[in-house]
This record gives C-alpha cells, sequence and structure tokens, in this order.
C-alpha cells in the first residue's frame, strides 16, 4: 500500500480519498495535502486558481473558461432537457446570457460574502418594452446566469442545468415552495451527473444525495423520491401545479 504523496509503503496511520487514495497521516498532520475543491481526491495544498482553491490536475484539465465552451454546454444541457420533454422555446437561447465570474465578484452580486459552494446564480428581468415599442402585457424575460470560474466540465454542466430549471420555472410562471423549488433543480444536475461519461460522477451524485442543506440537500431528497416514485415526466407535471 503506497501513499500518493512520497510513495512510500505505508506503515502506519494514513487517511484516504473517496477514490481510495492513502496518504500517510504526517502529510495531513503538516498540512502538506488537502481535497480537491471540485472531486474529493487527495492534492498538494497550493493556490492554483488565485483565489485560496486547490484543485486536481485531472479537474484542472477540464475546467470551462471561454464562451464557445459555455455555448456547447448550453446546447447540451438543453437537449438532455428536451430527451426528457422538458421544452424551451425557440427563442430561449436568444433570452439567456452567461458568464462566468470569479468568487469575489459572484458574492458581490449575491451581496453575501464569498463562498466556494456558491457556483451559479440566475438574475431575470421582465421587459414589456423594445426601443420605446410596447410588447404585450405578457411578461418577456431576459436572463443573465453568472457561473463560478474554475468549475470543471461536468460540474459547469450541472450547475447550469440547475440554473436553466430556474428559468424554466419562470418562463412558465411555476413558483415552487424554496424546498420543492431547490430540489427540482438539482434534478437538473443529477440528470447531467447520470447522462456524462464521467468517471466522477458518483462523487457529485453522493453529495446530491447526503448534502446536510436544509433546502437544497432536503429539497433533493423529496424531489428525487418522486422521481424515483413516479418518473420525470409525472415529476415535471407536479411542477407546473404550481403555476402562478
Amino acid at each position: 500500500m503506497k501513499c500518493l504523496v512520497c510513495n512510500s509503503t505505508i506503515t502506519g496511520q494514513y487517511y484516504q480519498d473517496y477514490w481510495g487514495n492513502k496518504v500517510c497521516q504526517s502529510h495531513i498532520d503538516n498540512h502538506e495535502v488537502t481535497f480537491c475543491i471540485s472531486c474529493g481526491s487527495f492534492v498538494r495544498i497550493g493556490d492554483v486558481t488565485g483565489d485560496g482553491r486547490t484543485l486536481c490536475e485531472s479537474c484542472m484539465a477540464s475546467v470551462i473558461s471561454d464562451a464557445e465552451q459555455v455555448d456547447k454546454l448550453k446546447k447540451y444541457v438543453l437537449r438532455k432537457f428536451m430527451d426528457i420533454g422538458v421544452f424551451f422555446n425557440d427563442k430561449f437561447l436568444d433570452s439567456v446570457s452567461i458568464d462566468i465570474v470569479s468568487p469575489q465578484k459572484m458574492a458581490e452580486i449575491r451581496k453575501q460574502p464569498v463562498n466556494f459552494q456558491n457556483k451559479g446564480l440566475t438574475q431575470t428581468y421582465s421587459c414589456n418594452t423594445l426601443g420605446g415599442r410596447f410588447l404585450g402585457f405578457k411578461d418577456k424575460f431576459k436572463h443573465h446566469i453568472y457561473m463560478l470560474s474554475y468549475l470543471p466540465k461536468i460540474e459547469f454542466a450541472a450547475t447550469l442545468a440547475h440554473e436553466i430549471l430556474h428559468i424554466w420555472q419562470i418562463e412558465n410562471g411555476i413558483q415552487l415552495p424554496p424546498l420543492k423549488c431547490e430540489g427540482l433543480c438539482n434534478i437538473g444536475s443529477y440528470i447531467i451527473y447520470e447522462n456524462m461519461s464521467a468517471q466522477k460522477a458518483s462523487y457529485y451524485k453522493k453529495n446530491l444525495m447526503e448534502s446536510p442543506d436544509p433546502i437544497y440537500g432536503d429539497g433533493f431528497r423529496l424531489i428525487y423520491s418522486i422521481y424515483e416514485q413516479s418518473g420525470l415526466e409525472e415529476l415535471f407535471e407536479m411542477a407546473k401545479n404550481y403555476k402562478l
């Protein structure tokens, strides 16, 4: 049994991460090793993002950072939703803009302290006029999604799916209570984890299932139980019962 850090045979106490990697206890005690903020694997301590976060090499290699990558993932997520019967109108892509922002900018937008777990945020604007011309009484929306920087591909896609389901609720006039609202959005993340052929999907699904958060965690477990009993189609029909 070899230590991931020093490659020596482990003879005493050791620590093991989710992936089965083992390190000598001394490396933890001496603050040489921490966990990748994304996938939870052991990684040498180092500020690779410039803001205090540490990512393993595997996660760093798949970080989404440019507009072309974002556009491809947006289309991928929408296709996955269409596959399960969650549809958006033809102009939806035009109504959504996506920006990748630093943790500091995300905190500023949220008006909250910096929190690396705040990975996405959607702001929606109602617009009934264009160039001074009245467009009608039915609300027309513009949506702006802010995504945290340095998210690996699978985590970026799952977070984007969560935010897009917030938009789906808004576009359909659905107002779920917070527990069901966030739980339904987390089902979107779960769908991505189920469909992306990524080795690390099991870790992210485990985090969804075991989250102690009273809204996001409890909400997901509640909605997931409905999904298991009735399926996705029935789940989204249930959501439509909360139309304004």
